[in-house]
């Protein structure tokens, strides 16, 4: 993959997830959280595995990895999403999921040899959670009565994303990546929906053009594309460096939720993005920014949110499965 190619794939996860967090919240109108977060991956893994049989593409994969990408990121983290947006504003969700790095750094360093941590990680982390206590600060000031378990469900839920993109960057280089994630998200729905069974009314889900129209675009776009490319990315880029995409949502998720959704755009939720963006600068390093392309993990954004292609010796995938120059979380 050229660097262009993974600059402009990288470019456009950043629109497309800055933009989720406020399509959950016009979702969640008219749906159940679970309910809708259900109906979503089990679409968007549905549409994927259609796409692949119409290609004549194997829908055999890599079952563990699948099972665990539908357990921790799917299911489990934004279970906690979705669940956490019913009491907190979107932009707001966005600060503090931008915790993820710091999962991914600890988590990358015991599993990944590329990616060991370092002490730079600890002052990093010091300075994000001083940004993550303003941005609780601000939820525990919203008048809702659960907006602390909102907040804590969001700052909990990274923890699932960043196992699965250390999973996809252990296991993932030769899977074809329609099909991996065509399952996991299926599986991740099922899981979604039975938990809502038990727990939320469904006939509470009123079919609106809101509701539709967010379900749609989340399992599209915001889903089946975008998890696509993230793995495609996974292949290219550190898993370190790519889960920085997480510090630099909120920005755009903040102004999302302003501009569709009426949401206060406050100065302590900016302030409390913008330390938790200096934190994580810090923890990642300017230098391993630059190199973070040449390493062998994935990521999040890179220092000036420009992920670098590794060398020749990246393990190439099958014949049959989608690259960087086709199509491929």
């Amino acid at each position: 993959m050229s660097r262009g190619a993974a600059l402009a794939l990288y470019a456009l996860l950043v629109v497309i997830w800055s933009s989720t967090w406020v399509a959950i919240k016009i979702g969640l109108e008219d749906s159940p959280a679970l309910l809708g977060a259900g109906i979503r991956f089990a679409t968007a893994g549905a549409v994927l595995l259609a796409v692949a049989a119409v290609r004549r593409r194997p829908l055999g994969t890599d079952v563990r990895l699948a099972a665990m990408l539908a357990l921790l990121p799917f299911a489990f983290a934004y279970g906690l999403v979705y669940w956490g947006e019913q009491h907190i504003p979107s932009g707001l969700a966005a600060v503090l999921f931008g915790v993820m790095p710091l999962y991914t750094g600890v988590i990358g360093g015991l599993l990944l040899p590329d990616e060991p941590l370092s002490s730079r990680l600890v002052v990093g982390v010091l300075i994000a959670i001083a940004g993550l206590a303003l941005a609780f600060v601000e939820s525990l000031d919203l008048g809702e009565q659960l907006a602390w378990a909102g907040a804590l469900a969001l700052v909990l839920s990274p923890l699932g994303a960043a196992a699965g993109n250390v999973g996809i960057k252990l296991r993932a280089a030769s899977l074809d990546a329609v099909v991996l994630n065509g399952w996991a998200m299926l599986g991740g729905g099922l899981l979604l929906l039975a938990a809502s069974a038990l727990g939320e009314d469904w006939g509470e889900l009123a079919w609106t053009a809101e509701s539709a129209g967010s379900i749609a675009y989340l399992a599209i776009v915001g889903s089946a594309l975008a998890f696509v490319v993230l793995t495609v990315l996974l292949r290219q880029v550190s898993a370190r460096s790519m889960s920085f995409l997480a510090m630099l949502l909120p920005f755009g998720a903040l102004i999302f939720g302003a501009v569709l959704y009426d949401e206060q755009l406050t100065g302590r939720a900016v302030l409390g993005a913008m330390l938790v963006a200096v934190g994580l600068l810090i923890a990642q390093g300017l230098g391993g920014l630059r190199g973070a392309g040449a390493g062998a993990g994935a990521g999040a954004g890179a220092g000036s949110a420009a992920p670098s292609p590794p060398p020749a010796a990246t393990p190439s995938p099958r014949p049959g499965s989608d690259t960087a120059s086709g199509v491929r979380r």
